[in-house]
């Protein structure tokens, strides 16, 4: 009995130890893989912006007129290139130029009486230098009636080839009579010329491409992507003074009302676009413009957007093609490596750590992805996602994300 008892006791001794040493077994077990389960390898999100764009060629839609010369002649403008303009002011003038000489050779005689009636020696005719000097002076002093009376009677004979026989019937007259006479034959002479006025108001240029009418602004429809798509041959017209018959002077065009056609060479990337809505568009060295969507002409494959503008015309008119894009999305969010992702539950997430090891499987929302990384969304103020008809809450930017979901083992995840 004594014997049994003393078994009993060394038997319970060895059964204490040996469940203490499970217990300590246990714990340094929990202890490692806690310790292993805490230095997950965990990366932060990045805060970045998205932005979805299609890349466009844009043609300058105006409501202009191209003013062109009825004749051979001698072309002097009164505006600026890019000034603007109201309707009904006189852009330029045009001498024709024409066959005056009848009324030159009045005028010589009525002078040459006039000097011999004063007392005055006839003097030589001015030379070339001296005329183009006083017509340059004419044309700053803005004096248009005088630059073209000198124009056209710049061949004037010398008074000193004129006989007092050919003056017989001016030197009968009084001094004021030739005066008045003399005033007479100048206004007419000057009065050879045309004037351009501008139909309604705008901005004055003389970059005249030669394809002015190519893109009016009167039938929409016509602007397809074949329409616009073609070998243009665009000229740089420069102005000039002496033009010819047909010569393109000026144009004027309407810079508070155009438009600009962008083309699409993939027709379902604008499946999302309708009339009204607004876009924003960006051409390098020129800040973003703001339009609405006038027209959508569609082809099988192509596309044309035909966009309202009321700004920044300046920056853009003198070039009827710019490149660009139409920037169809810019969202805020965040960029996380592709290898953090995990589908659990029919959700696509990734893991976040938690404290003690533990992780949890929170959602996202892919709105675009690389051959590395995805960007995601970032959700509301509260960093809530809709998923299909649900809402979730998804990572924030203070979040650490695990890198390998595969590590972590299925006991240390909450939800």
């Amino acid at each position: 009995m004594k014997n049994f008892l003393k078994k009993n006791k060394f038997f319970k001794r060895r059964l204490i130890a040996f469940l203490f040493f499970i217990i300590i077994m246990i714990f340094f077990t929990k202890l490692i893989r806690g310790n292993r389960i805490n230095n997950y390898k965990t990366i932060f999100p990045t805060l970045t912006t998205f932005e979805k764009d299609i890349d466009t060629k844009i043609y300058n839609l105006f409501e202009e007129k191209t003013y062109f010369s009825i004749g051979d002649g001698i072309a002097v403008f009164h505006a600026s290139e890019g000034q603007k303009v109201p309707a009904g002011y006189e852009v330029a003038n045009l001498n024709l130029m024409e066959d005056v000489s009848s009324l030159k050779d009045d005028l010589n005689k009525v002078k040459a009486a006039l000097k011999i009636k004063k007392g005055i020696e006839p003097i030589e005719k001015e030379n070339n230098h001296s005329f183009t000097k006083n017509l340059q002076e004419q044309i700053k002093n803005k004096n248009y009636s005088g630059v073209y009376f000198d124009i056209n009677s710049s061949d004037e004979v010398s008074i000193e080839n004129i006989n007092e026989a050919e003056l017989k019937e001016y030197l009968s007259l009084s001094e004021d009579t030739l005066m008045l006479k003399e005033k007479d034959l100048e206004d007419k002479i000057s009065k050879y010329n045309f004037s351009y006025v501008t139909e309604f108001s705008g901005i004055v240029s003389y970059k005249i491409d030669g394809n002015e009418d190519y893109f009016k602004t009167d039938n929409l429809d016509k602007f397809t992507y074949k329409y616009l798509n073609k070998n243009y041959n665009f000229k740089s017209l420069e102005m000039e003074t002496k033009v010819k018959n047909g010569d393109p002077l000026f144009k004027i065009i309407n810079n508070i009302n155009w438009k600009v056609a962008c083309t699409i060479n993939n027709v379902s990337q604008i499946t999302n676009y309708n009339i009204g809505d607004s876009v924003k568009i960006q051409i390098p060295d020129i800040e973003n413009l703001y339009g609405n969507v006038e027209k959508i002409n569609k082809d099988k494959d192509h596309a044309v957007i035909i966009v309202s503008l009321d700004r920044y015309f300046e920056n853009m008119y003198s070039n009827r093609i710019h490149d660009g894009k139409i920037i169809v999305n810019k969202t805020k969010g965040f960029e996380i490596p592709k290898s953090t992702l995990i589908n659990r539950d029919n959700l696509t997430g990734v893991y976040v750590q938690e404290i003690k090891g533990l992780v949890k499987f929170v959602p996202v929302d892919i709105v675009n992805e690389n051959s590395d990384n995805v960007f995601i969304n970032k959700g509301n103020k509260q960093s809530v996602i809709s998923i299909g008809d649900k809402s979730y809450k998804t990572v924030t930017v203070n979040d650490a994300i695990v890198l390998n979901p595969k590590t972590v083992d299925e006991s240390r995840i909450l939800n």
